[in-house]
C-alpha cells in the first residue's frame, strides 16, 4: 500500500523508473539519492533567510511572526530538527528594540510558549506600544 502511495506523490517519469522497484522503502531510498542534495541545499537557503530576517518597517507583528513561522516550518519539512524553544527564541532576536521589556519578562518568567501563543500575546504587546506611543518599527532601533 505504501508503494502505491509513494508512485501517486511522484512525477509520471518517476512513476514509470520505480514501478519494479520493491519494497517502499528501495523506492524512498532512491529519491533520497537523487534530490537529497537539493534538500539540503534549500535548507540551508532557507535557514539563511530565517537568521538574516528582522522585522521590517511598517510590517505588524502578526505578519513577521508568520513569515518567521513559515520558515522555520519549510526548515522541518526540509528535515531541520529545531526545538520549540529555538524556535521562539529565533523569532524573539528578530524583534526591535521596542520589544525588549517583552523578552525580559519572557526571559525573567521562564515562559514557555508555543508559536502560536508566542504570535499572540506579541500581537497583544504591539496593542500596548501603540497605545503608549512608542513606534515598533523604527529601522534604527534593531539591535
Amino acid at each position: 500500500m505504501a508503494k502505491c502511495y509513494i508512485l501517486l506523490s511522484i512525477s509520471n517519469v518517476l512513476q514509470h523508473q520505480m514501478q519494479d522497484v520493491e519494497p517502499a522503502s528501495d523506492i524512498m531510498f532512491s529519491l533520497k539519492e537523487m534530490f537529497g542534495e537539493q534538500g539540503r541545499s534549500a535548507r540551508q537557503d532557507t535557514m539563511r533567510l530565517l537568521l538574516n530576517t528582522k522585522m521590517a518597517q511598517g510590517t505588524l507583528i502578526r505578519e513577521h511572526c508568520l513569515k518567521m513561522i513559515s520558515y522555520l516550518n519549510t526548515l522541518e519539512v526540509l528535515g531541520a530538527n529545531i526545538d520549540g524553544e529555538s524556535q521562539v527564541d529565533m523569532i524573539l532576536q528578530s524583534l526591535p528594540k521596542s520589544f525588549k521589556e517583552f523578552r525580559f519578562n519572557y526571559n525573567m518568567n521562564k515562559k514557555i510558549y508555543i508559536l502560536s501563543e508566542l504570535m499572540n500575546e506579541l500581537v497583544a504587546a504591539e496593542g500596548i506600544l501603540v497605545k503608549a506611543g512608542v513606534d515598533i518599527n523604527m529601522a534604527s532601533i534593531f539591535f
